[in-house]
């Protein structure tokens, strides 16, 4: 076995259901385990359940946006300031792929009928498809492998990099066959695979790439230019486009429009991540907890003093969201000042206060209904503090205890592919447009728009300035410009930004954002966040409070003892600023090195090759 270790074998060893060895010196189960569980649907289907053990927890499927520009946290690391290396990486993991493909081999007796084995071969191609992706976007090219080792002397054990072309082949073929063959076709909590996650799927991947080769096309470090050659940047818009409306025509989704926006950082949009029973009239998969066995920890990420990042929003990305009548945002009144928190989420695009706690946010306390600002004791940064994902009742804050659903893949999502790969290819009708942008906004309570940034009915033909100079790159085309303003405030902090920073080639994001917070108009007294009357929070700069009588809510916003959370004077008050130091992201990041435990293993044939820069 000593041969075996020194070959990608040991990479791509027995890790799961029936194939699985505790060591290399273990067998394999029996052939004649193997053939009682392909030999009858039960057994394909219990076999199936395997795959979905790659997917996020309850416990970390809500907060899979951790590192995202406009994000600000408490700590960062690693990665976030370009201090990752060669023995940093530990994602380099193959056991998940030999399990399908242990599965899509031994998938044969036809004493089970050709359709439910090929319904089950889709399930399978379907997570290797994914699994495929989640590489790609880490490391670029990689090896492909349809096939199970059996042998420490197959050759393909110590085979290089394959193109990026023939990964993303690849993966549209397993798509492809998994649409065709998948016979499930809906899913009462959306937990399980059906049919239409392969195009959904597939428009994602497809927008990925296209991204990829059109902004990365010039990169110093080669990223795009070797082995790309099969696919244009427009041929694959064009294939995401094509998947997105498979499913826009043919499947059974729409926007979940189920409660309308009445205060309280309730509604429609919010539903879908606070909901017990998943919202399936739009989301597509979804990680769904269980009462009884499998809770998640929402509220104890987000709102805890004591546990996670105390991940907030930057006032940069706050100032996208539109006005109800479909202007942009101004920050100051008509008299040059700026607004404070109770004004600045009035009359704004809806999802915002369901987003964050905005002025009327309220939270189930033993006493009642309590309207609840930001926490800055411990809990938000900026004063963005966000709500989309957790529980009202503060009950659940101190513990595993969320009982509701976290969407993967919703068709709010499928919507954004259709426009952007539309946008991108100059596509982009005002029909499609009111399809997925109006149909979004509409959701959100705009009611109208400007040339600028478009009408529930038509797309706008002049870039807004401030989106522009948020993505520079676009400025030139207003539609898409307001397709990626869309885009990130339907999708915030679900887990997308930093493959969208990603595929841009727009990483200097996350270095550059000023994590600046709300305005407030004194410090060393107290203030009122939303508007109620009450102090909710007393700002000072100095040695102790200056009033004894607010040490509750007191927030320490001076320079002294390395404190991060202080204030920026501006006209009539000041920004809360946190002036978190370090952020970094080297160029060579956009790809994950290659561990150099896996080189080593490669040592005598040689034929994988460490990404650029690394």
């Amino acid at each position: 076995m000593k041969a075996m270790k020194k070959s990608l074998f040991a990479i791509l060893a027995f890790g799961a259901l029936l194939a699985t060895a505790c060591t290399f010196d273990e067998e394999p189960k029996s052939d004649a385990s193997v053939s009682m569980v392909f030999s009858s649907e039960g057994g394909l289907k219990t076999y199936a359940y395997s795959f979905y053990n790659v997917l996020p927890t309850d416990d970390n499927a809500a907060h899979r946006d951790a590192t995202l520009d406009y994000g600000v946290k408490q700590s960062i690391s690693g990665m976030e300031v370009g201090a990752y290396t060669v023995n940093s990486s530990t994602s380099w993991s193959w056991t998940a792929l030999r399990n399908i493909n242990f599965f899509l081999e031994n998938n044969v007796n036809e004493e089970v009928p050709a359709a439910i084995r090929n319904n089950y071969n889709g399930i399978a191609r379907l997570f290797r498809a994914r699994f495929y992706f989640d590489k790609l976007v880490t490391y670029g090219p990689v090896p492909w492998i349809d096939k199970v080792f059996n042998s420490p002397e197959d050759e393909d054990l110590f085979k290089g990099q394959d193109t990026r072309d023939l990964i993303i082949e690849k993966i549209i073929e397993d798509l492809d066959y998994a649409y065709d063959n998948i016979t499930v076709v809906s899913s009462d909590n959306a937990a399980l695979v059906t049919k239409w996650l392969a195009p959904a799927f597939k428009s994602r991947v497809c927008l990925f790439e296209a991204a990829w080769r059109k902004y990365h096309a010039n990169d110093a470090l080669d990223f795009a230019k070797t082995g790309c050659t099969k696919y244009s940047p427009n041929d694959l818009y064009t294939l995401a486009a094509a998947a997105a409306k498979e499913v826009m025509d043919k499947g059974p989704y729409k926007l979940h429009t189920g409660t309308a926006y009445k205060g309280a950082g309730t509604g429609a949009y919010r539903e879908l991540f606070t909901s017990l029973n998943t919202q399936t009239d739009e989301v597509i998969f979804a990680i769904v907890a269980d009462a009884a066995i499998d809770l998640g920890e929402q509220n104890w990420w987000w709102n805890s003093s004591t546990y996670g990042p105390h991940l907030c929003m930057s006032r940069k990305f706050a100032k996208t969201y539109l006005n109800l009548d479909g202007t942009p945002y101004n920050e100051f009144n008509a008299d040059g000042s700026y607004k404070q928190f109770f004004e600045e989420t009035k009359g704004r695009d809806y999802r915002m206060n369901q987003t964050l706690r905005a002025y009327d946010y309220e939270r189930t306390t033993p006493a009642g209904p309590a309207l609840t600002p930001a926490n800055f004791q411990g809990h938000s940064l900026t004063g963005y503090q966000v709500t989309k994902f957790v529980m009202d009742d503060i009950s659940y804050d101190d513990a595993a205890t969320n009982d509701n659903n976290t969407p993967l893949m919703r068709y709010a999502e499928v919507l954004l592919n259709y426009a952007e790969a539309k946008a991108e290819l100059g596509s982009l009708t005002d029909a499609d447009w009111a399809q997925t942008v109006g149909a979004l906004r509409a959701r959100a309570g705009i009611t109208g728009g400007t040339d600028e940034t478009g009408t529930l009915t038509a797309r706008p033909t002049k870039a807004e300035p401030y989106i522009a100079s948020y993505y520079p790159k676009m400025a030139s085309n207003p539609a898409l410009l307001e397709v990626l303003r869309e885009r990130e405030i339907e999708l915030a902090f679900e887990g997308f930004r930093l493959q969208d920073l990603k595929r841009w080639a727009m990483i200097n994001l996350w270095t550059e954002d000023p994590w600046d917070g709300i305005f407030i108009p004194a410090i060393n007294a107290p203030v009122d966040l939303n508007g109620d009357g009450k102090p909710d929070a007393y700002f000072y700069d100095t040695d102790k409070i200056g009033d004894e009588t607010y040490a509750s809510i007191q927030v320490y916003v001076g320079t002294a003892k390395n404190n991060y959370l202080n204030v920026k004077p501006v006209d009539g008050g000041y920004l809360i600023h946190y002036a978190m130091p370090g952020r970094a992201w080297p160029e060579r990041q956009y790809l994950y090195p290659i561990p150099q435990v896996v080189l080593d293993l490669y040592s005598d044939k040689n034929q994988l090759r460490q990404n650029p820069g690394w």
